[in-house]
């Protein structure tokens, strides 16, 4: 059982705590100055789509006009402005293609179809429509808020946090939220800004919706969960024999997760889908974005017998990586990292076949019914860590019924779920404190 902690890399030698105020890495562009309310960036429509470019424009400051000076105005208060939200709104029926949801609004949702997704736009009766987009194929999570986060081009706007506040699993599928605070400068001051972005990361219809605008935080996610737990397609693929999903956090805040589905094939084959994302602060207003993904082909003894695993941040391809049985115990790898081309052939030490993710989980269920302790020691595949050979995993637990898992330099230590799989576990590597936590499961393995 593979546990590695994707994008858990170290920063300058250290995990960066998103409670910090300060940080080593000066934002481009950062200056100091008093903020104001004049109003938020307004994104284009057509670039949030796609998915692409950098397109802000801040409200215009008004023009003097002729007459009695007006009277002073209240002082912007930014605190007061981050905590409105709108008032209790009726659901509205959403319905497009050959799926169906609801949303709550203030009116009637505009529904556009396009080549690759449905565009929605959702008034809540404040400055600016919330906007969703139903996507019809398999996502990077991760990529696609990398995507939105840069569309506040670090010219025309001055980021002040980006972080992520909530990750939770809604229809089998998990569901990251993150906000960006930035100011852009006007005639009359700095403009304060809040983009909120939801990405719920389904296997056929990913969605995104976002929200720009200063305030209604809850609100936004209150709709965002409503599409999400709502949203019904009539030709929804057949549904895995097993899932999971973990959640990893930095301190309280949430930073990542990893779902595991178990799919059986006609021939008694299974394959084990892991698809992970992890948005780590580098500093308060950046993150560290990476997507991990991978397809195992278990044999009907529950061996691996080979499978793909990829793993892309900042719009790169990290590593692709494909592995095959050969003859022998012998394995054969191939593919690419950093760019670089690899390919050889290993055989784990103990010349048997490699585990596969649900056999490890299997003999670990058997040890966790005895009582007393365990020592498991086993190999296991991890081309994240070394793609040219098996890696060298330990399962121990003591007296105490706590369960370590070691490989390399790395240690998590905690709890295992009866099923054999992670169900609380903590990195060893000192504060801030990273946890990985199982949120949902359903079937047997």
């Amino acid at each position: 059982m593979a546990l590695p902690i994707p994008g858990a890399r170290l920063d300058d030698g250290r995990l960066f705590s998103p409670h910090t105020t300060s940080s080593p890495h000066r934002a481009r562009g950062r200056s100091t100055g008093p903020s104001r309310g004049a109003g938020p960036v307004v994104l284009s429509l057509a670039l949030l789509a796609g998915c692409g470019g950098s397109s802000t424009g801040a409200a215009p400051a008004e023009s003097p006009q002729p007459g009695p000076a007006p009277a002073a105005k209240e002082p912007f208060d930014l605190e007061k402005a981050l905590a409105r939200e709108a008032d209790e709104l009726p659901a509205r029926e959403i319905r497009a293609a050959d799926w169906s949801a609801r949303a709550f609004g203030a009116g009637e949702p505009k529904i556009e179809q396009k080549e690759k997704l449905v565009a929605i736009s959702i008034p809540l009766g404040t400055d600016n429509q919330v906007e969703c987009f139903v996507y019809n194929t398999m996502l990077d999570s991760g990529e696609v808020i990398r995507n939105f986060v840069e569309l506040l081009d670090p010219e025309k706007v001055e980021v002040s946090r980006v972080m992520p506040w909530e990750i939770s699993v809604h229809r089998e599928s998990p569901a990251v939220f993150v906000e960006a605070r930035y100011l852009v400068p006007t005639a009359s001051g700095k403009a304060a800004g809040l983009l909120k972005i939801a990405l719920h990361a389904d296997k056929e219809h990913p969605i995104a919706c976002l929200h720009d605008e200063v305030g209604y935080v809850r609100t936004f996610e209150r709709l965002a969960k409503g599409l999400f737990d709502s949203f019904e397609s009539k030709s929804a693929a057949p549904k895995p024999e097993y899932t999971d999903t973990v959640i990893l956090r930095l301190d309280k805040v949430p930073v990542g997760f990893e779902t595991s589905d178990l799919f059986k094939d006609e021939n008694g084959e299974r394959r084990w889908l892991a698809r992970s994302a992890t948005l780590m602060p580098r500093d308060p207003r950046s993150l560290h974005i990476e997507d991990d993904a991978s397809n195992v082909l278990i044999d009907p003894q529950g061996r691996l017998k080979g499978g793909v695993w990829i793993e892309t941040s900042g719009g790169k391809t990290n590593h692709r990586i494909e592995l095959s049985q050969k003859t022998n115990h012998q394995y054969e790898y191939t593919g690419e990292v950093d760019g670089k081309k690899v390919q050889g052939t290993f055989s784990p030490a103990a010349k048997a076949w490699l585990a596969s993710p649900v056999a490890t989980a299997s003999e670990l269920a058997r040890l966790l019914k005895k009582k007393g302790g365990f020592d498991l020691k086993q190999q296991e595949y991890m081309p994240g860590v070394d793609p040219t050979k098996p890696v060298d995993v330990q399962y121990l637990r003591d007296a105490s019924g706590a369960v370590t898992v070691s490989m390399k330099t790395m240690r998590l230590v905690g709890n295992l779920a009866p099923d054999g799989r992670p169900e609380a576990l903590e990195v060893s590597a000192g504060p801030p404190r990273l946890t990985l936590q199982r949120a949902y499961v359903r079937g047997k393995l």
